[in-house]
């Protein structure tokens, strides 16, 4: 018997995304993410977009017993005839929450994104730098396969890019 969920999930309403958006707004959180062409930060009405949009699968959790979303997990790329998607999240930093949530989220989506959805791969990319979205990436399967160097500016400096990717016999394996 499967025990109670600990987290809900949903898609992301119009007030889901304009507390994303504050997030997201962190300098210190922006800095990690790249929207094409060097864009770090991201919009209300771009969100709106995303959320919207076919290619992107977007839902927001959260601790069961609340109603304030406290994470957003992304797959993007939803429709690539190759049958790939690309993953990313982010976090409330203000908030805390039980241990693993965020790993519990992206495992969720990530049933989705093979399970419904048919990917057949899902990749990622973190900072070099950014030790905790690595341990949570290969937390829940992620394996790497390379390092793009000197390819993201991060507080005046150029770092690398850990590119990861998962399987769905990889993420099964785990479960």
């Amino acid at each position: 018997m499967n025990a109670p969920a600990r987290f809900f999930m949903r898609s992301p309403g119009p007030e889901d995304l304009d507390r994303v958006h504050g997030w997201m707004a962190d300098p210190d959180v922006h800095g990690w993410f790249d929207f094409g062409l060097g864009r770090q930060q991201v919009s209300t009405v771009a969100l709106t977009m995303m959320a919207r949009s076919p290619q992107y699968c977007m839902r927001v959790f959260g601790e069961q017993g609340t109603d304030a979303p406290l994470g957003l997990v992304v797959l993007s790329e939803v429709q690539h005839p190759f049958g790939t998607a690309h993953f990313w999240v982010v976090r409330d930093r203000g908030r805390s929450a039980y241990p693993g949530i965020t790993a519990d989220a992206s495992r969720a989506l990530l049933h989705e994104g093979f399970d419904q959805l048919g990917r057949c791969a899902v990749n990622a990319w973190v900072v070099e730098s950014n030790e905790r979205s690595l341990r949570l990436l290969q937390a829940v399967g992620f394996q790497i396969y390379g390092v793009q160097q000197a390819c993201h500016r991060l507080g005046g400096r150029l770092l690398g890019r850990v590119h990861l990717e998962l399987l769905p016999q990889w993420f099964y394996r785990q479960s």
